[in-house]
């Protein structure tokens, strides 16, 4: 190779050639900016089958064949310098085979991503065909190279087999092993920008790898000198050049749509959100493309009236919204109503979804506006709206997006600086971090899907993931510990699992534990429920047939006898039994007894009384048309000082909201009574007309910001579903586990009737439990009933209650 001017190279001379560093370090450039914006759009592609899929795989093939192969390709070629550097001695291309190398690769990668396009690395033949995929992206680089060089015009190119088949190699096995990390980190949600690079740069690696080894074995015989045509030359380079910039443009769209996200999932983790635990057979959760289960953000925030009132299980608009969701049939209608509602009086912009949230200011959209609508209804109706956005973002119907789990998650617990001050191994242990900096609070519905439902949600563009493989995301995203995740989510399964119905005509020993809360946002009464199945009583079973005379004369002897007492009695008597029946009886009773205790480790358990009274349960039994289960219960109301729990087998939750449980069960004639309140109560809000005198009003309302928060009223809706104050005193709620008393002001019910139909929705309220002595003492309030609509009947909860109060005034 010599760069002396005065050699003239006549036709059919091999002319020698050289290269420049500098340009051969740029053609890296259009090679990973192409390889990666191909990667990301990878990285973003669902299984969602549909025309928006096939854009993203249309992008990913011009990404990688137009501006990684085909502009690498030219800058790279520009590096060749032959001769002495003339412009009659270069290579100069015609335009036809430059245009069929433009689509040559765009083809072949269009079809080789299409075979791993809608499959998942669980199945069999996704690896065989992503090697396969793997090849075509090795053979479309490939071919691409030398169909291009094909078209050099004033060169006849002499290209070695052995380099050949070595730049093909290089290809291949580059792009195999670039394709296999990405979908293995992908799977394992692994796939953090640094190794998307990482698979980008071996993509990379793999079209300039061949394109120089194919171009070092290269040999170049001259055609014919090219006069006048500089400008042609520089076409490619330009094009090449502009596919580069444009692609340098998309990864920064890639980037600042990334940080956006990020902010604004960020900015959810301060929100009241709605999520869906879908899980398959496998135990795998159900998320999106970014790691995290499908949610929708229900309000900004739930407003509390005072510091004591907390947005928790035992909070009646909860309570509310967890029986709506086994009953989802009662709301189904109201839906549409309930939306144009929230429009009509302006909140339905804080439920857009492509509105970008607010970080800044504390107030809630309720707190900045004048309506005089009760919060409660407001919220309930924000609950609804979002848990039919959410159905229809998985394609289900309403009545199967699943049920309301029994807690409620903080989010946003982990600030910033903690996040900083910690290192990542307390992060992953959940050490470290309090929760008292908790703003937002992420509310779950559960299901549990079969196979085909869980292949129609892949359809649509979900994953099953295993729970550890996202946790992490999950937790970083939401700004919670990672123990509380894992833990959470462990829950969540539990929770989608069929419970075991107790046998009908079953009878069974139960421990009746409740004490005084200790927290005032629990309302009055805590009860001890096992701490995996928070839905029943601690119990054994007794007998799966209903019990003998002589058995429950047996019984009837342990009546007011405590734990210890029983197993003392029993002890006693088994000596002296006179049948071979009654001994076994008595065996059996003492060693469930015993169970019972092991059930309940703690030492208050003791002091349980018996009752000899049986307790029908039907909502623990599994069919409708038997007689339901018999609980014979062990009672007792601990000091407050000695009722806390050692044992992790038990815990304590609200009274009020296991009460609350105790309806929603399948077949539960309190479903439909339910129903027909809620429709009495939001009737009105189907009507155009209402809304728009609800409008009005609001237009008049003025009223000062501390006015406005202290009559923020949140009412709330009592366990059976009728509106109530929640704000009640502790001490007026000691006993409002049974219907409540309450006193009206009729001029505010009517004032308050004429905007939603004739219904109360809400009144300021007050109950009153007082004896004789104006002592607040245990006493049955009596039933109250709401007109057209049919009163609930009392659960096993209500009666083993009044059982329990009355005997333990008789101590």
């Amino acid at each position: 190779m010599t760069n002396d001017s005065t050699i003239t190279y006549a036709k059919g001379d091999i002319v020698p050639y050289h290269f420049s560093p500098q340009i051969i370090v740029a053609s890296v450039i259009p090679a990973i900016l192409g390889a990666f914006t191909a990667v990301e759009l990878l990285h973003r592609k669902s299984r969602q089958k549909g025309w928006v899929n096939w854009l993203y795989q249309l992008g990913i093939a011009v990404s990688m064949g137009l501006v990684a192969i085909w502009c690498m390709h030219f800058v790279g070629n520009r590096a060749i310098i032959l001769g002495d550097g003339r412009p009659e001695l270069q290579l100069y291309y015609s335009p036809g085979f430059t245009a069929l190398s433009v689509f040559l690769p765009i083809v072949f990668l269009f079809f080789g991503f299409s075979l791993v396009q809608f499959r998942t690395p669980e199945e069999t033949a996704f690896w065989p065909l992503l090697i396969v995929t793997g090849v075509i992206t090795g053979l479309a680089i490939t071919g691409m190279h030398y169909v291009g060089n094909f078209g050099i015009s004033n060169y006849d190119l002499g290209n070695p087999a052995a380099y050949v088949v070595g730049a093909a190699a290089i290809a291949i096995v580059a792009s195999i092993i670039a394709l296999s990390l990405f979908f293995y980190f992908k799977e394992r949600w692994l796939n953090t920008i640094f190794r998307r690079m990482a698979c980008s740069v071996l993509l990379a690696g793999a079209v300039s790898g061949m394109h120089w080894l194919a171009t070092v074995g290269t040999t170049y015989r001259l055609r014919y000198w090219v006069v006048n045509r500089t400008y042609d030359r520089n076409v490619n380079l330009i094009v090449a050049m502009i596919c580069a910039i444009l692609a340098c443009a998309v990864c920064f769209v890639f980037a600042f749509l990334t940080q956006r996200r990020k902010r604004m999932l960020a900015d959810r983790a301060q929100h009241v959100v709605l999520a869906s635990a879908t899980f398959d057979s496998e135990g795998k959760l159900l998320v999106t493309q970014e790691g995290l289960p499908p949610c929708r953000k229900v309000t900004k925030q739930f407003n509390q009236k005072s510091f004591d009132d907390e947005f928790n299980v035992a909070h009646p608009v909860f309570q509310w919204l967890y029986r709506v969701t086994f009953n989802w049939p009662s709301v189904t209608d109201l839906v549409p109503g309930m939306r144009s509602h929230l429009r009509a009086v302006g909140f339905i912009k804080d439920r857009s979804r492509h509105s970008r949230p607010s970080t800044g200011g504390t107030l809630s959209t309720y707190e900045e506006s004048d309506i005089e609508s009760d919060y409660s209804v407001v919220f309930r109706e924000y609950f609804c709206v979002a848990a039919e956005e959410l159905a229809t973002s998985l394609d289900v119907p309403l009545e199967d997006v699943g049920v309301l789990y029994n807690g409620i998650l903080t989010t946003g617990s982990i600030s910033n600086e903690f996040t900083k001050k910690r290192g990542y191994s307390d992060l992953e242990k959940g050490l470290g971090f309090p929760t008292m900096f908790g703003k937002g609070q992420l509310l779950f519905v559960v299901r549990r899907v079969d196979k085909a439902e869980a292949a129609k949600l892949t359809a649509v563009g979900y994953r099953f993931a295993q729970p550890k493989a996202v946790s992490e995301i999950i937790s970083r995203t939401m700004k919670v510990p990672h123990a509380d995740i894992t833990n959470t989510v462990e829950r969540l399964w539990t929770y989608s699992q069929p419970h075991e119905p107790l046998s009908a005509s079953g009878s069974y020993l139960a421990c009746f534990a409740i004490r005084a809360t200790v927290k005032a946002s629990n309302r009055s009464w805590d009860i001890l429920v096992p701490a995996n199945r928070p839905n029943e009583l601690p119990h054994v079973e007794l007998s799966n047939a209903p019990l003998k005379m002589s058995q429950l004369a047996r019984l009837h002897q342990l009546d007011g006898l405590s734990v210890g007492q029983c197993i003392a009695y029993l002890n006693n008597v088994s000596p002296d039994a006179t049948t071979t029946e009654e001994s076994d009886f008595i065996e059996h009773l003492l060693d469930q007894i015993t169970k019972l205790t092991e059930l309940v480790p703690e030492d208050f358990f003791k002091q349980a009384v018996f009752s000899a009274q049986p307790v029908a349960a039907p909502g623990l039994g599994d069919n409708r048309d038997e007689s339901p289960p018999q609980l014979y219960a062990f009672s007792v109301i601990p000091d407050v000082h000695g009722a806390s729990v050692k044992s992790t087998r038990v815990t304590y939750i609200p009274l009020s909201f296991f009460q609350c449980i105790q309806r929603v069960y399948k077949h539960s004639p309190d479903h439909s009574i339910l129903a027909q309140r809620i429709h009495r109560e939001f009737a009105a809000i189907l009507t155009h007309k209402d809304i728009q005198n609800f409008r009005r009003g609001s237009r008049t309302a003025k009223k000062t910001d501390s006015k406005r928060f202290s009559r923020l009223s949140i009412p709330s809706v009592s366990v059976g579903g009728t509106p109530r104050d929640s704000f009640t005193p502790l001490a007026d709620e000691t006993i409002s586990i049974e219907k409540d008393a309450i006193k009206t002001d009729s001029g505010s019910t009517r004032r308050r009737s004429l905007a939603f139909g004739g219904i109360m929705v809400s009144s300021d309220t007050k109950v009153e439990v007082f004896d004789k002595d104006g002592h607040v003492e245990m006493s049955e309030l009596g039933v109250r009933s709401e007109a057209g609509v049919a009163s609930e009947a009392p659960t096993y909860v209500d009666e083993l209650f009044r059982m329990t109060s009355a005997r333990w005034r008789e101590r």
